[in-house]
This record gives C-alpha cells, structure tokens and sequence, in this order.
C-alpha cells in the first residue's frame, strides 16, 4: 500500500517546523487540546480534484463545503498522523481562491483551543491576527502567519465535527463577514 507522504509529502517535517514555530512565536503550546487537521494547498482548480481523488485512498471524504466562493474538502484519515503527543485525525484540502496564487503543499495547521476565543485573544494580544474569519459561522477562525509559507490557525471546535455539524444542519456555503 502507498504512504501517504506520496500524495501530501513530508508530513512530519512539516508537523515539527509548524510546532517549533508556533512556540517560537510565543504561543503556549498548552493552550491547545488538538492539532485537528493540517492543510494541503493546491494551485489550480485540476489539482485539487486530482489531489481529491488520490486522498480517498488515505481517508473518508466527509464533506465539501464551498467557503469564500470555492470548495474545500475534508478527510477524516485512516490512520491518523502521530507526531510526538500530537494525534492528527483530518486534512483540509481547499481549492484555490480566485485571483490568488499559493504554493502547492502542506501549508498550515489548525488548533483547538482550550479557552473561549476572547481569552485567547486578550492572551495573546500582542499578535498579529487574521480575524477576517473570527465571527464566522459555528466554528470562528483566528489566524496567524509566520510570514513565509506556513500559518497556523486557532479554532473551537476540530474540523471533523464542524463538518458534522454543517452536514447535519444542512450547511452548504459559509462566508467570512469582512
């Protein structure tokens, strides 16, 4: 059988560079009770439904939301990725926003955080945040950028049951409010 390293490459690496940059940048790696999913960016629309493709291999597709005009899909993995004390049980893998280019590959991990999202923000109030997604829908999103390729992202609830969730409300399309 295949490695999933063929279809979204280094995973480890990537995992460990994404955690020695979050503590790097001052964040308290135990404020988060889960690293839910990390992301594969693809850079054309062709990419990304041949990407979907070889993934269900690796995991069930659980949905495909359209989010900003464009579809992202979710896999809850097989066999999740272990790394250290982190379980990763989904990957992300959006489409690519129109008019926007983006390297192909892992490009951010997203985290579930132990406290509402206003302590996080008051603790952690001398970041830089991306709230464009902070009042979105029934999982708000606080992002970060290490400015170079990767990021990271801060969430309520992991991915895996905002989809559930979006399924079950009958949720098809989610938009940012800025």
């Amino acid at each position: 059988m295949q490695a999933i390293e063929t279809v979204i490459g280094d995973w480890q690496a990537f995992i460990a560079k994404i955690l020695e940059k979050t503590a790097a940048a001052g964040f308290d790696l135990g404020d988060f009770s889960q690293m839910d999913h990390i992301c594969y960016r693809t850079i054309s629309l062709d990419n990304y439904k041949k990407k979907k493709e070889d993934l269900v291999g690796f995991g069930t597709l659980l949905g495909e939301t359209m989010v900003n005009g464009r579809p992202i899909s979710t896999f809850r993995l097989n066999q999740p990725l272990i790394y250290d004390k982190w379980r990763v049980d989904a990957l992300e893998l959006p489409a690519p926003k129109e008019g926007k280019s983006f390297k192909e590959g892992l490009e951010h991990s997203e985290f579930v955080i132990y406290d509402s999202k206003e302590n996080f923000l008051k603790k952690y109030s001398d970041k830089e945040f991306d709230l464009r997604a902070a009042d979105r829908g029934i999982n708000p999103e606080i992002g970060f950028s290490f400015k170079d390729e990767y990021a990271v992202k801060f969430h309520l609830l992991n991915l895996p049951t905002v989809v559930f969730l979006e399924n079950k409300l009958g949720i098809r399309e989610v938009a940012d409010n800025a």
